[in-house]
Formats: structure tokens, C-alpha cells, sequence
């Protein structure tokens, strides 16, 4: 009878335990998925206003452009996460005063390359957009877009950099509220410079700078409060190379997509000319916005896995870790049945043509089923990255976006025609899926 109710209590401790560690988790995370979803909608939001306000060149245009402003956030989500994740574990250690180095040092590092993304992409813009595609009326709309994103590249640096620190310092939750701040003003000043004043897609590039614009400030306004009140330019060489290699997974994995789009805008312009480019554009504004969703459940919880595991404590790590999983599986499998069910809507909402508008059903429906794997495949490597691992890290990332993807997007359309090309997506996250298994049992020898 007492070994019954000692084994009931140790139930009831676990499961106490269990619901705890939940409860925790969805407090970190919740604000930062919807923090992520809110950075993917700015495409989103692009989109639309661009596809009334300029039809499918427009839509073409800010499609090929895209890997330009998209490498200046991934500098920031890099420099800014390499920074956050020794940042948090030096603070599960309790060295405080590394810490404080550590946020001086990642601050210079963002501003340092916001300054030196601004004078190298203003040189090597139109050669640029010329080897994306760009072409004709296309390409002198990208290059009015992108002057506009290029000057305006220290703010976005800075603005994506800002918020993985704060989550890692316990604001997830004002880092949300950033995101959202300047989410509703790029809205705003998108509708008013594109409708009110016809400024076509410059009003689109000056409503994506003016966000990060507010992102920022709100962003200082918190470290202000949390008692970051001096800030001093700082290098350290050691540091610095650590945040680079944690840094450089991070950039990568924000970079993927875009080396995929960069693939595919090719692909379509030889299969299908500029309406299927106009269709992609329309199938990456519902793709990206999603992968940001999924990927922020694994950036969500990066701060709690570093952390326990800068403390030594692996049980929690493990908690977390399986936690994390679960969530990613059940919205992976509602994110594909809430596209799908949305596809006959979706073109209209993006003002596709006729022409566009046939081929877009069949290729979101395809697409809708990578977000199956999309998530794990997503936390895999942020889990790696948290646990310091990153050498397998670096391998996940960079072989998704330099070899696998480039290679389906190759093969596929040859077989296929332009249905390859939509095939490549979930093909592409089922081969990581696999390439992951590969390597767990390594890694769980390590752990």
C-alpha cells in the first residue's frame, strides 16, 4: 500500500513537472511565433499591395528582387541569434558580466554591418538583379524597390537583430509587440504612399523601412527599461568569432527559402515566363510567412534549451525538446489543411491574372505539403545550434540551400515540367528529414 501511494506521488510529481515545463514553454514561445508569423506577413502584405497597385510586373519585380532585402534581415537574424544564443548561455552559467560584453559586442556588430551592407549592395545592385532575372520593365521596378531597401539597410540590420537579444533577456513578449508595432505601420504606410499618393512599388520599399524604422526604437525603448541605458562601441575577437559561428547557421537557415526562391524565379522564367513568376510570387507569400511561423517555434524555445543546457540540466533540455516536436507536427499538419482549403480564394486576394491564376492552384496545393516536415526539419537545427553543436548545425543548413534544393529544383522541372518545380519544396524537407536521421544517433552519443 505505501509503495502504491509513493508511486502515485512521483506520478503526480512528474506530471506537476510536465505541465510546469509546458506552461514555461508556451510563455517563451507564443510570443515568438507570432513574432516570426508577423515578420513573414510583411511579404505577405507587400504582396497584396504591390499586386493591386502594379499587377503582375509589379508582383515579378518584388519577387526577383527579393533575395536582396531578404540577405540584409538574414545578416541581422544571424549576427543578432549568434549573439542571443551565448548570450543566454553564459547567463545559465551566472557570468553576468559576460553577458553585458556580449550585448555590447553583438549591438557594434549589427551597426558595423548595416553600414557595410548599405555601401556594398548600393555597388553591386543592378549587376545584381540582372543575374536574379530581372529584365526589362521588371528590372527597372526591382531596381526602384531594392535603392530604397539598400538605403535603408541599417534599420533592417539593427530591427531583426534587436529581437532575438531580447527574447534570449527574458522580453519575448516585447519583442512581439515590436514586431507588431511595425507590422500595423507598414500597413498603413504602404496603403497611404501606394494608394493615396501612386508611388507604385517605392511605397512598398519605403513601408518595409519605415516598420523596421519603429521596430527599432521600440526595441531600444525596451533595452532602456531592462536597464541597457549605455551602449558603447565594442570588439572582441574571440566573442566575435563565436557569435559568427552560431551566426552563420541562423543566417543560413533564414537565407534557405530565398536561395530556393532565387532557384525557382530561374526555373519559372524558363518553364513559364513571367506569369508563373507571378504565380510563385504568390505561392512564396503563403510559403515563407508559414516557415517563419514553424521556425519560430524552434527560436521560441532556443533561449530555454541554451539555457538549461549552459546549466548543465538535461532532463530539462529533453523536456523542452519533446514539447517542441509535438507542437511542430500538430501545426504542421493544421498549416497544410487551412492552405489548402484557402487555395480557391488565395489568387484573387493577390489580383493574379487569368493566365496566373491556372497554374497557382496546382502548385500551392503541391507546396501545402511540405509544411508537414518544414517544422521539424526547422527545430532540428535549432536545437543543434542551442546545444552548441554547431558544426552539424552549419552541415543542415547550408547543404538544404546549396545542395539538395538546387538539385530538385534541377531534376524535378526536367521530369516533370513546371509541376516539378512545385514538387521540389516537400521533396526538398522530406531528403533533410531524412538526412537528419542520419546523423541523430551521432548526435545523441554526443549529448
Amino acid at each position: 500500500m505505501i509503495l502504491k501511494k509513493e508511486c502515485y506521488n512521483d506520478e503526480r510529481a512528474i506530471k506537476k513537472g510536465n505541465s510546469l515545463m509546458l506552461k514555461k514553454v508556451i510563455e517563451e514561445a507564443f510570443p515568438t511565433v507570432l513574432a516570426f508569423t508577423m515578420s513573414g506577413m510583411y511579404s505577405i502584405v507587400d504582396g497584396i499591395f504591390v499586386g493591386k497597385a502594379a499587377g503582375d510586373t509589379g508582383l515579378a519585380a518584388i519577387n526577383i528582387a527579393w533575395p536582396i532585402p531578404a540577405l540584409i534581415t538574414a545578416l541581422g537574424i544571424g549576427i543578432g541569434t549568434g549573439g542571443s544564443v551565448l548570450y543566454s548561455h553564459y547567463r545559465g552559467r551566472g557570468e553576468q558580466k559576460v553577458c553585458e560584453n556580449l550585448f555590447e559586442l553583438t549591438m557594434t556588430f549589427l551597426i558595423g554591418t548595416g553600414i557595410l551592407a548599405t555601401i556594398l549592395l548600393s555597388l553591386v545592385q543592378k549587376p545584381f538583379l540582372e543575374i536574379l532575372g530581372a529584365a526589362g520593365s521588371v528590372q527597372t521596378e526591382a531596381i526602384k524597390y531594392t535603392a530604397i531597401i539598400i538605403a535603408g539597410s541599417i534599420l533592417q540590420v539593427a530591427g531583426t537583430g534587436i529581437m532575438p537579444l531580447l527574447r534570449n533577456m527574458n522580453q519575448s513578449l516585447g519583442a512581439m509587440l515590436s514586431m507588431a508595432a511595425g507590422f500595423a505601420v507598414n500597413i498603413l504606410v504602404n496603403y497611404y504612399l501606394m494608394f493615396r499618393l501612386n508611388m507604385g512599388i517605392k511605397g512598398a520599399a519605403f513601408g518595409t523601412v519605415t516598420a523596421q524604422a519603429v521596430v527599432v526604437m521600440a526595441g531600444c525603448a525596451i533595452l532602456w527599461k531592462t536597464g541597457y541605458r549605455k551602449w558603447r562601441p565594442l570588439w572582441h575577437g574571440q566573442y566575435a568569432a563565436d557569435i559568427f559561428k552560431i551566426g552563420i547557421t541562423a543566417f543560413g537557415t533564414s537565407l534557405a527559402p530565398t536561395a530556393a526562391l532565387i532557384f525557382t524565379n530561374l526555373q519559372c522564367l524558363r518553364y513559364g515566363g513571367n506569369a508563373a513568376v507571378a504565380c510563385y510570387a504568390v505561392i512564396s507569400y503563403i510559403v515563407f510567412p508559414v516557415q517563419y511561423f514553424l521556425t519560430g517555434i524552434g527560436e521560441g524555445v532556443q533561449p530555454l534549451i541554451s539555457f538549461y543546457h549552459g546549466a548543465k540540466k538535461e532532463t530539462e533540455v529533453r523536456a523542452v525538446k519533446k514539447i517542441a516536436y509535438t507542437a511542430e507536427i500538430i501545426l504542421g499538419i493544421t498549416a497544410a489543411a487551412v492552405t489548402i482549403c484557402m487555395i480557391p480564394y488565395i489568387g484573387g486576394w493577390f489580383g493574379l491574372s487569368a493566365e496566373s491564376k491556372q497554374c497557382f492552384s496546382s502548385g500551392m496545393l503541391i507546396s501545402s505539403f511540405a509544411f508537414l516536415l518544414t517544422g521539424t526539419a526547422k527545430l532540428n537545427v535549432s536545437c543543434l545550434n542551442a546545444v552548441m553543436q554547431t558544426k552539424k548545425a552549419v552541415f543542415m543548413t547550408y547543404i538544404e540551400s546549396l545542395a539538395v534544393s538546387p538539385i530538385c529544383l534541377f531534376l524535378l522541372p526536367a521530369v516533370w515540367d513546371i509541376r516539378g518545380i512545385w514538387l521540389a519544396l516537400p521533396v526538398t524537407a522530406g531528403i533533410m528529414t531524412g538526412i537528419y536521421g542520419l546523423i541523430r544517433k551521432d548526435r545523441k552519443n554526443e549529448e
